[in-house]
This record gives structure tokens, sequence and C-alpha cells, in this order.
């Protein structure tokens, strides 16, 4: 098979840590006042930057791009996938590479083709899988030191669906060794952390199911390199559906995307990655959101236990929050109100802080039924 295009190996390294700036304001009075009371102070703003990182699945133009960068995102994520792939327009194509890398995006790979069928993994399809990504990667330009993130796309904890995908990644990393591309992986938190502990792959990025076995577990380490914190939204600036995904600060930005320039030179500064993660939160509990920083005022909607929100501004003991990252899920409108500061934890554990991977290799048997409950669309164009 063609092998990967050898290019330069460039290194930045992003040393600059922005910090946020606080703003404040004090207004002296024209003579003196004792009798006046301290004003309440101004709410701290907050960064409440876009996702850098999105992914979709569907085929970007010169319009969408742009929509893309200017509405904040830095890196999106494409697909690919045996021909024809699993939807109309989800494998990149170079074209599409060159479109998204002109309108100044980085491209994360990922490659998928029916990831959520077990038959991927029953049949040991590892090395035919890493074989057309590195010719699709090839077609596309995309440079060595880079990394394709190869989907697992259920929840399937039990030893016997673990160990067919373990093998599957023993299969694809031999493949990617010979290229100096990295291997990634997207799945729940029991695969990603049996895959890590394997050493099978180098990046490790969380679905957004974060009810998954294992997936507030791994995140609770910290060795995650990216959280899908936001699936399947519209924001209106955008204009059609991405889900958005959060870098782990300790990526200081780099997480496996690239340019026309290189792998390294496509790093989003690591301050940028850092104010991101710092302006969202997870929810302790259940949570009604309010239209003003009053326990009396009218609920404008709720959030629900470990969903994300981004944080806007903070005044006194609320803070003014929004959901969806700005973006409709289905009918359902972002919400921007206010909730107790106190219902707010930060993004670096779940709240729970469990260090549980429940099922995660439990002996139990597994049927036919289970296994192959995501097959019935896809048996007909798996290979």
């Amino acid at each position: 098979m063609a092998s990967i295009t050898s290019r330069r190996s460039f290194l930045l390294k992003a040393s600059a840590m922005a910090m946020l700036a606080a703003c404040s304001t004090s207004a002296k009075p024209s003579g003196p006042a004792p009798s006046i009371p301290t004003p309440p102070p101004t709410p701290a703003p907050v960064s409440s930057a876009f996702p850098m990182i999105t992914d979709m699945a569907q085929r970007l133009d010169v319009a969408k791009a742009k929509a893309l960068y200017k509405h904040g995102a830095r890196t999106v994520f494409r697909y690919y996938s045996h021909l024809p792939p699993s939807l109309p327009g989800k494998d990149l194509q170079p074209e599409e590479a060159r479109i998204i890398l002109g309108e100044g995006l980085s491209i994360g790979s990922v490659f998928q083709h029916y990831n959520n069928c077990f038959r991927t993994f029953d049949n040991a399809w590892g090395r035919e899988d890493a074989e057309q990504a590195l010719r699709m990667a090839e077609a596309a330009g995309q440079p060595e030191g880079s990394a394709v993130y190869f989907g697992v796309d259920a929840d399937w904890p039990y030893a016997a669906l673990r160990d067919p995908i373990l093998k599957y990644f023993e299969d694809v990393k031999q493949v990617f060794d010979r290229a100096n591309i990295a291997v990634g992986i997207y799945s729940n938190g029991c695969i990603c952390n049996a895959v890590r502990e394997k050493e099978l792959a180098k990046y490790f990025w969380l679905s957004g199911s974060t009810g998954h076995s294992g997936t507030q577990a791994f995140y609770n380490t910290g060795k995650w390199t990216m959280f899908q914190n936001a699936l399947d939204i519209v924001p209106v600036e955008v204009g059609f559906g991405v889900d958005t995904n959060i870098a782990n600060p300790t990526t200081n930005g780099f997480f496996g995307q690239w340019n026309d320039r290189g792998a390294m030179l496509a790093s989003h500064l690591a301050g940028d990655a850092q104010s991101v993660f710092m302006s969202r939160s997870f929810l302790k509990a259940n949570t009604d959101i309010k239209a003003s920083a009053d326990p009396a005022a009218a609920t404008v909607g709720s959030v629900l236990k470990d969903r994300n929100v981004r944080s806007i501004e903070r005044a006194g003991d609320w803070s003014r929050i929004m959901t969806q990252e700005g973006g409709r899920r289905g009918t359902a409108d972002a919400i921007t109100g206010w909730v107790p500061a106190s219902a707010l934890a930060p993004m670096d554990r779940f709240p729970d802080n469990t260090s549980n991977y429940g099922l995660c290799g439990a002996p139990t048997a597994v049927s036919d039924t289970t296994k192959y409950q995501n097959c019935d669309r896809a048996t007909s164009r798996l290979r």
C-alpha cells in the first residue's frame, strides 16, 4: 500500500498562557459620603469563546468553513471511511481538505465506518481499516506527526466485547507504526482506558455519552485528550449541525490535528485551550435556570446533573450560564440565565468524583442480540 508522504517535522511550543483579564472600576465620590453603602461588585467577565474543536459528518464548502472559523472554531474533525461511507458526504475528500485548510482551519482525522456495529471488531477488520485510513490520509495531504482517531461508537463493556476491540487496535497500531502517524481512539471511558493500558493509542477522545461505562471514571483520571461536550447542536451563527469538543489543558493545544504546514504548527495556543476549559462547568445536581440572579425570579429552563454549561459572568452568589454552547438541539433552543454559583463544579472532575468503571471487563455472557443491535442498517454495506 502507499505510504504517507514524508514531510519535514516542525516543532512549535505554545508557551504563552493567556490569562483572563480582570476588569474592575471604581468611582471616587466628590466629597465625604460615609453613609453611602458599598456598591455590589461588578461581575467579572469570563471567557465565553465557542469551543475551538468541532466534529461533523457533513461535507464543508467555503461558506460553511468560513462560518465555523468566524464563530471561533479552529479545528474541524472529519471522517475517513471505506466507500461508500455510512452517510453521504461523511468522508473527507481531498478537495474538501483544501477548502478547510484554505479558510484557516486545521483538520482532525477520525476513521469510522459503521463502527457502531460490532461486526467491525468481531471480524478483525483492524488492518483493513488502518490501511484505508492511511490511503485517505495520503490523498488529503495529512502529514507525519499527526493522528487518526478510530471510533468505537457504542457501549460495549463486557470482556467478550472489549477483547476483540483490543485486537482491532493491535492491528491498527501495527500498520500505523510504519507510517509515523499516531493512533487515537474515540469511545467511552471503559474502552479508552483498556486501550491506554495496552499502549495501543496515544490520544483518547471521550464521547459525549457520559452515562456509558467508565466514562466519568476515565475522565476523572485526567488522562483523556478531548471531551465531546455538546452533541448535535446548530448555533445560529453557524447555521448547521456540529458537535463541540474541549481539549484537556495538559495537551497544550495539540491533539493530533494538522494543516498544510505540518502537524505541530496546527497547535492551538495553550492559553486559549485553558481559557475555553476554565469557562465551562459541570452541574452538581438538576438545577433550575432563573431569569435573573434572584431565587424568586421566573424559571426559564433547567439543566441536568453532569451536563456542562458555559459560564458567562458572576454576580455575587450567582452565575449567568449558557446551555448547549448556544446552539439549538432538535427543537430545544439554548438557554441563557442564572443559577446559584454553588450548583457549578469545575471541569477537572465530574462532581461525583467516581473511579468506578462499572461492568468494564465483566465476564458476562453476551447474546447476539446485544452484539449486533446496531447492525441492521449496516449489514449489507460494511465491506
